[in-house]
């Protein structure tokens, strides 16, 4: 069976919607689960920013290209039960070449329903304190700051950079292996 793998930078299946005093990401339509709902790339900064950057690997950010402004993966809202994974291939060391990162359902969604990421599995350490998580009201800081039950039961859904910086952590390593 193949699966459709929609263009990179088409955003046909999602649309914005207003929410408190922004907006955030929605299902445009319904989607399957496992259904890959859009991709997106931008450039590779090696710090983070913050707000509207994505850890990608352990010293790599993703942040919107200059010439799109704002492309609406931007609007991905925290969640400590996600409706979409985002996943891309492993960075290859001192690679300039962002990745293609790509939504996927993790269950079906209806239409309207708000794409939602867990930011704890992409970001170790967040920039500046982070952020208020809407659902909980937790800080959230990245999945160095998890409690120790909550990171060993993310780790096998956390990006491959993450899972590295914190067996460095764990066992006092600076490499950057």
């Amino acid at each position: 069976m193949c699966m459709y793998m929609p263009p990179v930078g088409s955003y046909a299946a999602v649309r914005l919607q207003r929410h408190g005093a922004g907006q955030r990401l929605v299902a445009a339509l319904p989607v399957a689960a496992g259904a890959a709902i859009f991709r997106f790339s931008g450039q590779i900064v090696g710090r983070n920013t913050g707000d509207r950057c994505l850890q990608v690997g352990q010293q790599s950010f993703l942040t919107p290209a200059s010439q799109e402004g704002e492309p609406p993966w931007v609007f991905l809202q925290h969640s400590f039960r996600p409706s979409v994974r985002i996943t891309h291939a492993p960075l290859a060391p001192r690679d300039p070449d962002p990745p293609v990162l790509t939504a996927t359902a993790i269950e079906a969604l209806p239409a309207g329903a708000p794409l939602t990421f867990d930011y704890t599995l992409h970001e170790y350490v967040m920039h500046g304190d982070g952020f208020v998580c809407e659902e909980t009201g937790r800080q959230v800081r990245g999945f160095r700051f998890l409690e120790r039950a909550e990171q060993e039961a993310a780790l096998p859904r956390a990006m491959r950079h993450i899972r590295n910086q914190h067996s460095q952590f764990l066992f006092g390593q600076e490499s950057r292996c």
